[in-house]
């Protein structure tokens, strides 16, 4: 999982990224918790080459402020199955407390990627 940053405040769709910099702690806190809420579809096996990225929006208290948005998506009959799991353990794990509210400008906007290696078995 890459976490990222639109360059546009607005975070529009076709926004390209830059990593947040919320510091590692928080980031490696934040995907230790979303895989304790995923679970990898039973369609899809973890030496699956596929590879989704959401934009996620997020307010200041750590929940999600809208439902994701599919930014990109490996060719695969699997990636929607991801995607929905994905989409799940976001709404299964928040808040996200970990986030530091001090950066809340760096992180209010997240590009999360997403392999089937970042989901519990």
């Amino acid at each position: 999982m890459v976490l990222g940053l639109p360059n546009n405040e607005a975070g529009g769709f076709d926004t390209p990224a830059k990593t947040a910099d919320i510091g590692a702690g928080p980031v490696a806190e934040f995907r230790r918790h979303l895989k304790t809420c995923s679970t990898l579809p039973k369609s899809v096996a973890p030496s699956d080459a596929i590879k989704i990225m959401l934009r996620v929006f997020l307010t200041p208290d750590g929940r999600l402020a809208r439902e994701p948005v599919l930014v990109e998506a490996s060719a695969s009959a699997k990636g929607p199955a991801l995607m929905q799991s994905a989409i799940a353990a976001l709404q299964a794990c928040q808040p996200y407390a970990m986030l530091p509210a001090d950066k809340y400008g760096e992180w209010k906007v997240l590009d999360l990627s997403f392999t089937p290696q970042d989901f519990a078995g």
